[in-house]
This record gives C-alpha cells, sequence and structure tokens, in this order.
C-alpha cells in the first residue's frame, strides 16, 4: 500500500466524524508520511496498521473528547464508538475473550456465593424447625425431645457460621476478582503498548 492507497482509505473510514476532524486527522498522517520520505514509505505505512485501525481510534477520541450537546448527538457518539471498536480487527477478539474472562469470573463468584447463602438458608431453617417440632416430643419423651432441640441449636449455629462464611466469602472472592480483572486489563494495554 502505497501512501496515496493509505490516505485514500483512511479518509473513506473516517466519514463519520465531521469534515474538519478528518482533514485535521488525514493531514496528519499526510505530514507524518512525507517527513518518512518515499524511501521509507512503505515501512512506515506497515508501522502505523491499518487506516481502519487508526480511523477506529481517531473516531473514538473524537467521540470521547467532545461535548455532547444533545442527547441525540450522544447516542451518536456512543454508535461511532461501538462501531470504532467493531471495525478494529484486533478489537473484537480481545472483546470477545475479555467478556467471557469478565463472565466466567462472575458466574463463579456468584455461584460459590449462592451455595453458601443456601447452606446458611437451608441450616437455619433447618435447625429452627427442628427445634420447633423438638416441642411437641416433649410430652411423649423427654430425652428425645432434648435431642431435637440440641440438634436444632447446634444446626442453627452452624447455619449462622455459613452466614459468617457467606459474607466473607463474597468480600475475598470480590477483592480477588477485582485483582483478576485488573490483571488482564493490564496484560492487554500491555500488548496493545507493543
Amino acid at each position: 500500500m502505497n501512501k496515496r492507497e493509505f490516505l485514500k482509505e483512511l479518509r473513506r473510514e473516517l466519514k463519520n466524524i465531521p469534515f474538519e476532524e478528518q482533514e485535521n486527522a488525514v493531514s496528519y498522517y499526510e505530514e507524518y508520511l512525507d517527513e518518512a520520505g518515499i524511501e521509507r514509505e512503505v515501512e512506515t505505512i506497515s508501522n502505523l496498521g491499518s487506516p481502519k485501525a487508526i480511523a477506529a481510534q481517531i473516531k473514538t477520541d473524537y467521540a470521547v473528547k467532545t461535548p455532547t450537546k444533545t442527547p441525540q448527538e450522544g447516542v451518536r457518539k456512543i454508535w461511532i464508538v461501538i462501531l470504532a471498536i467493531l471495525a478494529s480487527p484486533v478489537a473484537i477478539p480481545l472483546a470477545v475473550g475479555l467478556a467471557a474472562c469478565i463472565s466466567g469470573i462472575l458466574i463463579a463468584i456468584a455461584s460459590v456465593v449462592f451455595a453458601f447463602g443456601i447452606a446458611f438458608v437451608a441450616l437455619v431453617g433447618g435447625g429452627l424447625f427442628s427445634m420447633v417440632t423438638s416441642f411437641t416430643l416433649l410430652p411423649d419423651n423427654f430425652l428425645t425431645f432434648l435431642f431435637f432441640l440440641g440438634g436444632g441449636i447446634a444446626t442453627v449455629g452452624i447455619g449462622i457460621l455459613f452466614g459468617y462464611l457467606t459474607y466473607f466469602v463474597a468480600r475475598q472472592l470480590t477483592g480477588a476478582s477485582t485483582w483478576i480483572l485488573g490483571k488482564i486489563l493490564n496484560r492487554i494495554k500491555r500488548r496493545e503498548a507493543v
């Protein structure tokens, strides 16, 4: 791809932003390629990347930096950013992979917390039921009454322990997931920088 083809494709990809922004971007890259010289033109263009990826970044930057005046303009900018992300050949696999990682982590956390929560409810509920029904056994057999009452109290105690454990596990998993997601995002940023 030569300079003329590169700039033509870049201009075509930038058609969704205002003309002045298009001209600024195209003139910047035109000057950049002029400075590189004819002998290094092909090498410089290959180092820049595809015009589609460059245009996606320019569109995203434009949408983020300019203030919105109307809701319609805000919706238009959101669509520009979405289209810019989808236009980038690298962004789609990264976005899909990141979404899969995030949803997998969140599902795992929710599953563990849910399981501990169910154990808490089952133990406390079962213990309370055992305690209440033990009183129906009091007239028939005092030792059976004490057995069911003690078992119910122990079960409620274990249930309360599971409640505390649920709270503790939820806090720890939330912190760990934040740390993991931060590491993933930092790794993606490092790969994009290279």
